[in-house]
């Protein structure tokens, strides 16, 4: 699990009730930061199937990225899909998914930016739950649940809901650590 360390995050939210129709707008530009995509060594994108094949710098392993509903389209079309179940809410579309199809392995990055009381809070309780679903709609893929989280979560009310997580088996990235990029890429690389 990386370092927990604070640093300024460059994205501003205009306080209390900037939610609602700037929520999307603020998320995206969280999700491109932390974003792992400039840490590819090569990256070719597999037009058929909207997804991307890429091996990060410093490493030799193929992934298959697939990002948003390209995630379960792909599983599905390579008979990895559960036809018996559909996608819970709030499982549809991942922020970030990277597939090892040589060690069965789903990286499934989920990004929550938040800088003051909203309806994020209480998503972020809901990990276990989407760990296990998509263990369900995958089964024969191990799934790596990992949560990205702004600097907003270190605050000590989120202590007993961060140790519930790890409890959990569900890392936690702070998306403003300078090594963020590298220890979720090390991660990836190295699960068993």
């Amino acid at each position: 699990m990386s370092e927990i360390t604070t640093t300024t995050q460059p994205f501003v939210n205009h306080g209390i009730g900037a939610g609602g129709a700037n929520t999307n707008k603020n998320g995206l530009s969280y999700e491109e930061f932390t974003d792992l995509k400039d840490k590819y060594k090569t990256c070719n994108f597999n037009k058929s199937d909207d997804v991307y094949e890429i091996v990060f710098e410093g490493y030799d392993n193929t992934f298959i990225k697939a990002n948003k509903s390209a995630f379960h389209k792909y599983m599905e079309k390579n008979g990895e899909k559960n036809p018996d179940l559909q996608p819970a809410s709030g499982c549809k579309q991942p922020d970030e998914a990277y597939i090892d199809l040589n060690k069965k392995n789903a990286y499934i990055i989920e990004k929550k930016f938040q800088q003051g009381p909203g309806s994020v809070d209480e998503k972020i309780q809901t990990g276990p739950f989407k760990k296990m679903h998509y263990q369900e709609l995958f089964p024969n893929f191990k799934i790596y649940y990992i949560y990205c989280l702004s600097d907003w979560f270190k605050r000590d009310e989120y202590r007993s809901v961060l140790n519930y997580l790890t409890q959990n088996d569900i890392p936690i990235f702070w998306g403003s650590s300078e090594t963020y990029k590298q220890d979720m890429i090390e991660i990836i690389n190295n699960s068993l």
